[in-house]
């Protein structure tokens, strides 16, 4: 990432965390809120669910040209691999319980 850009997601990173709370706390806890309502046993990785957005803001790009959508991707896509380096242990034994999951069915 060049340097420019990097401070650029800093800066809107810091103005966002101001208004919203620190970004990694809040994409662990949709992960486990995410997780209860789908039923799952393990916690979807709050990285996961930051790529899940970044799917949502690409989405987004095929109606119109909106800069802010681009920016908010970036700075997701940008978080997921802070925290999926961070915890890639964590994906792993997720991955594995998620296909046990499948395998033998949700209530089990």
């Amino acid at each position: 990432m060049k340097k420019n850009q990097k401070q650029n997601l800093n800066n809107i990173r810091q103005i966002k965390e101001a208004e919203y709370g620190n970004f990694e706390d809040a994409l662990t806890g949709i992960g486990k809120i995410w997780s209860v309502l789908l039923g799952l046993k393990e916690p979807i990785p709050g990285w996961l669910v930051s790529v899940m957005y970044v799917a949502a803001k690409l989405f987004r790009t095929k109606k119109n040209f909106k800069e802010d959508t681009y920016l908010d991707a970036e700075n997701y896509l940008y978080q997921a691999k802070l925290m999926q380096e961070k915890d890639a242990h964590i994906y792993r034994d997720w991955v594995t319980g998620y296909n046990k999951w499948k395998k033998n069915g949700r209530n089990n």
